[in-house]
């Protein structure tokens, strides 16, 4: 099986030379510490042997991350953690997630993640989210090395996906020693494509650690006062915005300042390399607009920001939020983090990524559900003017998010317990 893995692998990354020559020549996301993703090991990584090693592709799981770090730490105090990312994007918001060493996740070929491995020599191989790279399962379960999906994340389609390769996926799987499943109907999904019922345990969502996720007043006063917000206008913030995504908002937005002319919108494109995509479309549009990075020149309407890592902030210093992602068919993003600042949450109708949370928030009158641009603006409208109803619905979804902050926890301690035999 590992054979056949490689070699179509292989086939894949050829097909990607010349997009990957090209990203190296201009300084693109593939082309990002091209040695690392080869094979050749950092050499600030030398310290940090017997490490746990937690890899999470880019931001999304990042913030998972930092919702569990914390929680080794106080429970395994002198072991080192260090974190790997796939792409760019994640490995700036990585480097503020606490770990003692970051770097970029070698490719998943043999002799690439063997280097790692020997080099690391971890403690234990945390894969956040839904990462089964067979090799590097292969090299860490040849060392000896316990590994462990954490806040695992299966859809039904993905589930119907590994369950057709049938004994192909058996081997990987087979390898791991824990799965810790955000909800109980992702446990059974794990549990149905392979991996032992014994070793799955439902811990809940890391993103909702309301610590790791909340970040301090200070940053969300710092940005307000850099934005150039007025308190007396209302703000809407469109996070994880994707491609052909923010011209919905923008029509929402239109017919939105129809009712409440002093409204203001920020967005938040989640891929850094569409930033002067999006401004553009903004200007095109007819709005104002300023990012965040620009020196004020007035007031805009509309605010892009093109930053890393102030979106959790930003949340807090809106009115009303629309998680993107939601309104294209790409799965949906985060819910939680508007959640936890306790404000009310809309998205569209694909949350595939989310469908659970995005249930549960919808029930207890903390998200709104909308199926298109008109559904947005009416829907942003009317929250505009109840702010009773507003603040409710903050409330409600404050409290689902809250109802699994003690993932870090439960999680923390399924690896202590994975690590007994060697630690003892």
């Amino acid at each position: 099986m590992f054979a056949a893995y490689t070699f179509l692998y292989t086939l894949g990354l050829c097909a990607l030379a010349p997009r990957a020559l090209l990203h190296l020549l201009t300084g693109g996301k593939y082309g990002t510490a091209l040695g690392a993703r080869l094979g050749r090991v950092p050499d600030h990584l030398s310290r940090c042997r017997g490490a746990v090693w937690l890899h999470a592709v880019s931001v999304g799981e990042v913030h998972a991350a930092r919702g569990l770090i914390p929680h080794i730490r106080v429970l395994l105090p002198q072991v080192p953690i260090v974190l790997s990312t796939t792409t760019p994007t994640g490995q700036a918001i990585a480097r503020t997630a606490g770990a003692d060493a970051v770097f970029y996740m070698p490719l998943d070929l043999p002799h690439a993640v063997r280097a790692f491995v020997e080099a690391l020599q971890p403690r234990a191989l945390l894969l956040v989210e839904t990462e089964i790279w067979p090799n590097l399962l292969r090299a860490c379960h040849r060392a000896g090395v316990p590994i462990a999906i954490v806040n695992g994340r299966l859809s039904e389609r993905s589930a119907r996906r590994y369950a057709r390769l049938g004994r192909l996926w058996s081997a990987p799987t087979s390898m791991l020693s824990a799965v810790c499943a955000r909800t109980g109907t992702e446990a059974k999904r794990f549990a149905a494509i392979g991996v032992s019922p014994d070793r799955i345990v439902t811990s809940g969502n890391l993103k909702a650690d309301a610590e790791a996720l909340k970040p301090p007043p200070q940053l969300g006063t710092a940005l307000g006062e850099a934005l150039g917000l007025d308190p007396e206008r209302p703000l809407i913030v469109a996070g994880c915005t994707m491609d052909h995504e923010e011209e919905k908002v923008l029509r929402a937005f239109r017919r939105v300042q129809e009712r409440h002319p002093s409204a203001s919108l920020l967005i938040a494109p989640r891929h850094p390399e569409r930033f002067d995509e999006v401004e553009a479309l903004v200007r095109n549009a007819g709005f104002a607009c300023r990012r965040r990075t620009a020196p004020s020149d007035g007031i805009a309407d509309v605010l892009v920001l093109d930053t890393i890592g102030e979106l959790p902030a930003a949340y807090g210093l809106g009115d009303v939020a629309f998680v993107g992602g939601s309104l294209v068919a790409t799965g949906g993003h985060n819910l939680l983090e508007p959640a936890i600042q306790r404000r009310p949450v809309l998205f569209g109708p694909n949350t595939d990524n989310f469908a659970l949370l995005a249930e549960q928030m919808v029930s207890a009158g903390g998200g709104v559900r909308v199926t298109d641009a008109e559904a947005l603006a009416r829907e942003v409208s009317l929250l505009l003017d109840e702010p009773d109803r507003r603040h409710r619905a903050g409330q409600a979804a404050y409290e689902v998010a809250r109802r699994d902050a003690a993932a870090g926890m439960r999680t923390a301690r399924v690896l202590v317990r994975m690590l007994a035999p060697s630690t003892s």
